[in-house]
């Protein structure tokens, strides 16, 4: 019995030092909510439900084919750009705030080194594939962009899985990989990004809720 309270100071003090040097803020159901948003978002451009501008219809497939007319084409275009930076504002207020509230449940501060090395990791290659995606768009190569982001995205999370959780690592590894085979089926590129950015978080935040969130 005595030697069993050193050993539990010793867990704890290890439990609060991995606290410390790994940014475990996350919570697994805002990862699961954003994996909704991308699903609903992205199923509102590739399979044009319900939308009705100026009662022009242009689907995934005209988009990336270009088959339709230009403006119609711009006006897809537009729609596609909005519905992708409100599915991003959202998710990235919703992982803030619920981040906000889980690192004060643990009393730790939210912004600290590890937090910016992780943001940093994560926000490198995902700011450069931004630039990228936007020279892909101007230059109107559009079946690239949706494999881009993917493969930009991987790359950020294999890169921050050394600040965070390391599973982060298997879901960067398998944003890479649906990346580099929607390059290749690029009239299917949307639907590559519904499964990694919806299928894919709403599995990690189930792992991430589960093992670490119910602790």
């Amino acid at each position: 019995m005595e030697n069993s309270k050193p050993e539990k100071d010793i867990g704890l003090i290890k439990d609060l030092m991995e606290k410390s040097s790994k940014f475990s803020n996350l919570s697994g159901i805002a990862v699961i909510a954003t994996g909704f948003l991308a699903i609903v978002g992205a199923s509102l451009i590739y399979f044009d439900i319900g939308i009705s501008i100026s009662e022009i219809h242009i689907s995934y497939a005209e988009l990336i084919n270009q088959t339709a007319n230009p403006d119609s084409l711009l006006i897809k275009l537009k729609l596609l750009v909005s519905i992708a930076s409100l599915i991003l504002s959202s998710s990235l207020i919703l992982l803030y705030v619920t981040a906000k509230i889980k690192s004060g449940k643990q009393g730790i501060k939210l912004f600290n080194s590890t937090f910016s090395r992780t943001l940093k990791s994560l926000f490198v290659p995902i700011f450069s594939g931004g630039i990228f995606c936007l020279f892909l768009l101007y230059h109107q190569m559009y079946g690239l962009v949706a494999p881009a982001t993917l493969i930009f995205y991987g790359l950020g999370l294999v890169s921050a899985s050394k600040y965070s959780y390391y599973e982060l690592e298997f879901l960067g590894f398998f944003e890479l990989v649906l990346g580099i085979l929607s390059s290749y089926y690029m009239g299917s590129g949307l639907l590559f990004w519904i499964i990694g950015f919806g299928l894919g978080h709403i599995i990690f935040g189930l792992f991430i809720h589960f093992k670490y969130d119910q602790q």
